[in-house]
């Protein structure tokens, strides 16, 4: 049996409880934060929403900042938002604060309407109270962020000692393991137990032997790292690790890790696992569909004077139509025109088009700008508002290329399980404007792929808010 330490960590010491010592003081003080910013929220909006009227707050209504806040941080603790590992998780703790306000907010209302003392609160108030507490406790996950980031936080803040078990060497400077320390495991030990067929005794002894050393650290779990071709020994192994009373957890490599990442549904006792999602439920596609509108019209609203100016100087630029269409195919391939600003002298929409490249003869002074900027796409807001497409999505193809591609590239198809859109997780992963190779656009599909199987609200928004960079700093042409 090997024993090995974890990267450049040391062996267990009686110091390395300190990190323990501090979490529960650590975790008052971020629990504190929330419902102090909460009821700070409530006081300001009350003062705000009272000099705006000349009204004199109502000083007994304070209590409904003590409800809400109260309820936030009570949910929010069973919900393990205040677990320092979880701190980490910046997209995790956004959405569950976000959640977990609403929910507040939403206790408070069905209180005081319980109560009949809802003449008691001040809508504006509240209002004000609502729109402050929600951007302060987003704010304050992001300054914990940068507390939990320097090197004292990640060495005294981590919230588990684990042992690692592998059947072989591991090694250290992949994704499977860099990051364990960073999400609150410190591996304190890592045994190489190996697989020995051949003497079940020497093997079990060693197992024995790695559990007496484990308890003498007093870890808080065992992480074993198996890999697809070693599940056999997980069943072994599980069967000796009965003995212990902390919890054991498999860090599988990336063939277990996509499938029991999967959804799975109950089946005679057995469980029948995804291995496609279907489309969007009803649910989803009303979430999207809200965003989009939404974000469409306003959008529309905002920029009409842009797209007035550019169709203005696309027709005095060169002759032809200000609008662009070109055949496309959406949702579950079903054809659709898409609108775009006129970017070229020619208007191909054929069996046969080439794609833009750079210094494209074919594109026209003010074209060149449009299509650096991405504003030729604008028009497709329209498209948004029928219902062809969604901000968010793979990027359609005109049908020569989807045709060609579709017979390439066998997950090609994949993309249409989802209404194309203004743009997508692969354009702000680089991948936007030409793909003059095969492997480029495999790398494009696979990133779309991804998405589909993926997709959530907020991914679409995260999307959203990194496509202004993309568009910044990516060339296309």
């Amino acid at each position: 049996m090997a024993v090995a330490t974890y990267g450049s960590e040391k062996a267990y010491s009686p110091s390395s409880s300190r990190g323990t010592a501090l979490q529960r003081p650590f975790q008052i003080v971020v629990i504190a934060a929330d419902f102090l910013l909460i009821l700070l929220s409530y006081v300001a909006g009350s003062a705000l929403y009272g000099f705006a009227t000349a009204s004199t707050a109502d000083g007994a209504s304070v209590g409904a900042g003590l409800i809400v806040g109260l309820v936030f941080v009570a949910l929010a603790y069973f919900q393990e938002v205040y677990a320092t590992h979880r701190l980490l998780n910046l997209v995790w703790q956004m959405r569950k604060a976000v959640f977990i306000w609403l929910v507040s907010l939403t206790v408070l209302a069905v209180a005081a309407f319980l109560l009949k003392s809802t003449d008691n609160l001040s809508r504006g108030t509240v209002i004000i109270f609502a729109a402050m507490g929600g951007l302060g406790l987003i704010s304050l996950r992001f300054g914990w962020q940068v507390v939990l980031g320097t090197s004292f936080a990640r060495s005294r803040l981590v919230d588990r000692k684990v042992v690692l078990l592998s059947l072989k060497p591991l090694d250290f400077t992949s994704g499977r393991f860099k990051d364990l320390r960073r999400n609150g495991f410190d591996v304190v030990r890592h045994f190489v137990l190996g697989i020995d067929e051949s003497d079940d005794g020497h093997w079990e002894r060693e197992v024995r032997d790695v559990i007496r050393q484990s308890r003498l650290a007093d870890v808080d779990e065992y992480l074993l790292a198996i890999d697809w071709n070693e599940l056999p020994m997980l069943r072994k192994l599980g069967h000796y690790l009965r003995a212990v009373p902390q919890p054991v957890r498999l860090l599988p490599d990336d063939s277990i890790a996509d499938i029991v990442s999967r959804p799975f549904l109950p089946v005679s006792g057995t469980v029948a696992v995804e291995i496609q999602r279907p489309p969007l439920s009803i649910f989803e596609r009303l979430q999207k569909r809200c965003l989009d509108v939404g974000v469409a019209i306003f959008a529309l609203v905002v920029l009409t004077p842009l797209l007035l100016t550019v169709a203005m100087l696309i027709k005095l630029d060169s002759p032809g139509t200000v609008i662009f269409r070109q055949s496309r195919r959406g949702f579950n391939g079903k054809p659709f025109d898409i609108w775009k600003f006129r970017t070229m002298t020619v208007s191909e929409n054929g069996q046969t088009i080439a794609q833009a490249t750079k210094k494209d003869a074919r594109v026209t002074k003010i074209g060149r700008f449009l299509r650096m900027t991405s504003i030729d796409e604008l028009p497709q807001l329209w498209n948004v508002l029928r219902g062809d497409m969604s901000l968010v999505g793979p990027r359609p193809h005109a049908l020569a290329h989807d045709n060609y591609y579709d017979e390439l590239i066998s997950k090609y198809v994949y993309r249409h399980h989802m209404k194309p859109g203004l743009t997508g997780w692969a354009q702000v992963n680089g991948l936007r404007g030409e793909t003059p190779t095969i492997d480029l656009m495999e790398k494009r599909v696979e990133y779309d792929v991804w998405y589909v199987s993926n997709w959530s609200i907020w991914l679409d928004l995260k999307i959203m808010a990194r496509t202004t960079s993309a568009v910044m700093f990516q060339e296309a042409y």
